[in-house]
């Protein structure tokens, strides 16, 4: 998942939840929901830091568990997906029920293994769609003793059952499965483009020497794929219907994408190993290699100035940040913030899963500059989400927590 690691090449290094002993205190008002809006009780106001934005995060919900994704199905509620396999659908009056249990075919314990993403068909509400009623997850699937490993990557379809608030959990098809040699570096980040239904989707290099630079293979990788092809009555393995195009090469563990359909482009959230966290940008147009692991951020590998597929040219990173001032662990890129009051705001919202901090990109004039919006005040935070409207959430890797709605002036 996105414990992040950190090793020489094949040595690593698990950042586990004990960041969550570097807790920070923050100040709790009760305020009453907005019209409209999922039932809220409280109001964390981060601590201001002068002369910069001040974030505030407001609870909403509670009981969700280990949180790796937050997203909307084009209506008013929220569904949230957590590691050990459950999606839960939130309505807009604060209820909260299973959307989907399928914990009993993930493999989600040790390593970085589990649910990782969802995300709906543009055209899920639509009856005249190729996706109407169809989602997508990604997940592990099989056994790993410590000893013997036998673990798949996969990605698969379902579809909503008669009930519009429980889907079927035997409708699956699976549309990729890649065999996974290590514990770590999975990605499993989700992304359609609503203006042609195609879906991105990340996968990590799965710790593989040099995987990222093989033409051959999907690890390392952004893919894309057209999901409507696929039959609707098919169920299994549905790989003969879809092969994967690859646009992004030369990524480690790439467990966030970002979606910017208005300037035809994809956020692209890489976390680092020793040195740097890497946000990179993709053009929808086009196709990028990033450099891992001949390159981590502008840091050169001496291990493998020799080899031929490290000769090649490659796209830098539009912004990059170093370990060496603060526990930096896990780039969590986030999402283009455009909410309901300002839908032209347009910056890219990101953070760090161990510090805690969060941030929003922007570009000024040919540079990318990077604004300290503040920081959450406990645990470790795993991924950004956003409801329809593009109001911003934030979920986190602790146990029967709630989620947060994120308010950015």
């Amino acid at each position: 998942m996105i414990t992040t690691t950190t090793k020489s090449h094949l040595v690593t290094r698990l950042i586990a939840p004990l960041w969550l002993l570097l807790l920070l205190t923050g100040r709790l008002a009760a305020v009453a929901s907005p019209p409209g809006e999922v039932a809220q009780s409280s109001v964390i106001d981060l601590p201001v830091i002068i002369g910069r934005p001040a974030l505030s995060l407001t609870p909403v919900g509670e009981g969700f568990t280990q949180v790796t994704a937050i997203t909307h199905a084009g209506d008013t509620r929220l569904f949230v997906a957590e590691l050990a396999g459950l999606i839960k659908v939130m309505q807009p009056d604060g209820r909260i029920s299973v959307f989907l249990d399928i914990t009993d075919r993930i493999l989600a314990t040790g390593g970085e293994y589990g649910l990782f993403d969802l995300a709906f068909h543009p055209g899920y509400s639509d009856p005249a769609s190729p996706g109407f009623g169809f989602f997508y997850v990604t997940y592990t699937i099989g056994h790993d003793n410590g000893v013997e490993r036998d673990v798949d990557y996969i990605l698969a379809r379902y579809r909503v059952g008669s009930d519009a608030n429980v889907a079927d959990a035997g409708s699956e098809t699976r549309l990729l499965i890649e065999s996974q040699d290590s514990t770590v570096h999975k990605g499993g980040a989700l992304e359609f483009d609503p203006r042609n239904d195609v879906l991105y989707a990340s996968l990590g290099d799965d710790a593989g020497f040099l995987v990222a630079q093989q033409e051959d293979s999907y690890k390392g990788k952004i893919v894309r794929l057209d999901v409507n092809q696929v039959p609707r009555a098919i169920t299994g393995d549905a790989r003969v219907f879809v092969r994967p195009d690859i646009v992004a090469s030369g990524l480690r563990n790439p467990w966030r994408i970002a979606m910017d359909a208005a300037r035809n482009q994809l956020f692209i959230g890489d976390v680092g190993q020793d040195t740097w966290e890497e946000i990179n940008l993709l053009s929808l147009s086009g196709a990028d290699n990033y450099g891992w692991p001949c390159l981590e951020g502008s840091l050169f590998y001496w291990q493998f100035v020799n080899e031929m597929v490290c000769q090649r040219p490659f796209t830098p990173p539009i912004y990059q940040y170093a370990h060496e001032a603060s526990p930096v662990c896990a780039v969590i890129a986030g999402r283009v913030y455009r909410p309901p009051t300002n839908p032209d705001d347009g910056r890219f919202i990101y953070g760090d899963m161990c510090t805690r901090d969060v941030y929003a990109l922007s570009l000024v004039g040919d540079t990318w500059q990077s604004t300290s919006l503040g920081m959450r005040p406990e645990g470790i935070f795993t991924t950004f989400g956003e409801a329809a409207d593009g109001t911003l959430y934030l979920g986190s890797y602790e146990d029967s927590k709630p989620i947060y709605r994120v308010y950015i002036p």
